[in-house]
């Protein structure tokens, strides 16, 4: 058996690394007692499935390996479920549902697996890529059978041309709480403040479990006859971003604190392949408020740094992501006049106030004034504006197409330029999995008893660009219930 009863080298230096950061920044009044951990686990836990990891995916898996009969034990490094989902929006991406049905929507599984294979998925495995698009529907009649309240509308998302963006009447919390009360019920026992630090390995190459820390002091020996990892991306592990992504290194990110690609690296320590082609999820970001505010206006024109017009200012949120990823600044800039500020209610005219103070908005006479204060081209954001407010007075956007509504004349005065850029919000790779959701190594051989969920496999169905908000969220969840399901039949056999 390896890597059973030791802390890996990872947990040491991190927590090494930790402490002399806190220290350097004069953080601790007086020398705190050095805390040991013991190589010897305090206590063996056994049971019949652990998950690592309690988002949505995790989540799900636990209650549908519980609901199924098997012993489950999920745990948390964080006090709560602080992954990704508890902070996304709440938009699922699925065919063939019951509200399209209910909306007179004519949709198909097939129809969805056809759009996925025009967004990257030609690229990948076509078994996962069909394996999505013939569950995905399924999963969110599931969570309606949960009690997740969802919109009637159900929307247009990406550049897809059939509505399947199933929205969440309110945020993904709501869902996760629905899933994790189900979960409960269901028999899981939900242990926080535990990290998982190193899989268990038999000598046969069997995952057994994992050692865990409780507190970050006290070991624990979790063996279990499967394992789930639903651990999340690694947007917060700069190093990982610059290995697997390096075209986003730098990006500011809001994905959920516990991000930081420790239950990726376990595995990969064991010889997991990893599969991702190097791309993220994103949104544009507000340097003064976080989310995607609505300063970030489509009524607005957007100019790059050389104060020219890029993009169709109201078109897929993810699109305009990509391309401002990919400028050497990873920065845009949004033109307002005076009757836009006007406009503003107060929290997000204080919100405006706060930039200007910063000096991330700048006010002049004219646009090239403003734009020239923060070293954008104001000269040809002068041009660019004349030319912008020619096609709003025409009511047509020859450029980009931009929506007749958000086509706004600005021509007064004083003007204001607004930097803005983007921000991630999850990592589009990790382990190599099949649809049973077991992981594979580099040879493509199932790694007995291990299986992967969530963001932190889905390299395995994304390429590198977003195929459509929600897809994200409804893989998380599909992975989630197949994986807990295909666990606990494992066990059973």
């Amino acid at each position: 058996m390896t890597q059973s009863r030791s802390l890996s080298r990872r947990t040491f230096v991190r927590l090494a690394a930790g402490t002399t950061a806190f220290a350097a920044l004069g953080l601790f009044g007086c020398a705190a007692p050095r805390t040991t951990v013991s190589s010897t686990p305090s206590q063996t836990v056994t049971c019949d499935v652990l998950v690592v990891g309690a988002g949505a995916a995790g989540t799900s898996a636990a209650l549908q390996a519980a609901s199924a009969g098997a012993h489950t034990i999920l745990i948390d490094k964080a006090a709560w479920q602080s992954g990704s989902s508890a902070l996304a929006i709440g938009t699922l991406y699925g065919a063939g549902t019951q509200l399209q049905k209910a909306q007179g929507i004519d949709d198909t599984p097939d129809a969805l697996l056809a759009y996925f294979m025009t967004r990257g998925g030609d690229k990948l495995d076509p078994a996962m890529q069909k394996f999505c698009a013939e569950h995905f529907g399924e999963t969110i009649d599931w969570l309606q059978t949960l009690g997740v309240p969802f919109k009637e509308e159900v929307s247009l998302k990406g550049s897809d041309t059939v509505p399947r963006g199933h929205n969440i009447d309110d945020r993904d919390e709501v869902a996760l709480a629905a899933v994790t009360q189900a979960a409960k019920d269901a028999g899981v026992q939900f242990v926080f403040n535990t990290e998982a630090d190193s899989l268990i390995v038999g000598d046969d190459g069997t995952v057994e479990g994992v050692m865990a820390l409780e507190g970050h002091r006290n070991l624990i020996e979790y063996q279990a006859k499967r394992t789930i990892l639903a651990t999340g991306g690694f947007c917060r592990n700069d190093e990982m971003i610059a290995e697997y992504c390096p075209d986003y290194k730098g990006v500011y990110t809001e994905v959920g604190p516990g991000c930081t690609g420790e239950g990726l690296q376990m595995g990969l320590d064991i010889g997991a392949a990893y599969l991702g082609h190097g791309g993220t999820n994103g949104i544009l970001a507000c340097p003064v408020e976080a989310g995607q505010s609505k300063l970030i206006d489509k009524k607005a024109l957007w100019v790059n740094s050389d104060g020219k017009r890029f993009v169709n200012e109201d078109g897929q949120t993810h699109d305009v992501y990509y391309t401002v990823a990919h400028f050497p600044d990873q920065a845009f800039y949004a033109v307002y006049d005076q009757a836009m500020v006007d406009a503003l209610d107060d929290k997000l005219a204080a919100a405006f106030q706060m930039g200007l103070d910063k000096g991330y908005f700048a006010k002049g006479d004219t646009v090239a004034e403003a734009a020239d204060k923060l070293k954008v081209d104001g000269a040809a954001a002068q041009t660019q504006l004349e030319s912008y407010n020619a096609l709003a007075k025409a009511g047509n956007d020859t450029e980009y197409g931009k929506k007749a509504e958000n086509l706004v004349v600005l021509d007064k005065a004083p003007y204001y330029v607004l930097t803005m850029g983007v921000c991630t919000h999850g990592s589009f790779g990790g382990y190599h999995v099949n649809t049973d959701f077991e992981v594979l190594d580099e040879e493509e051989q199932v790694i007995p008893g291990l299986y992967a969920v969530g963001e932190v496999s889905c390299g395995s169905f994304i390429y590198d660009d977003y195929p459509a908000g929600g897809c994200g969220l409804n893989y998380a969840y599909t992975s989630g219930r197949f994986a807990g399901q295909n666990a606990a039949e494992a066990v059973q056999a």
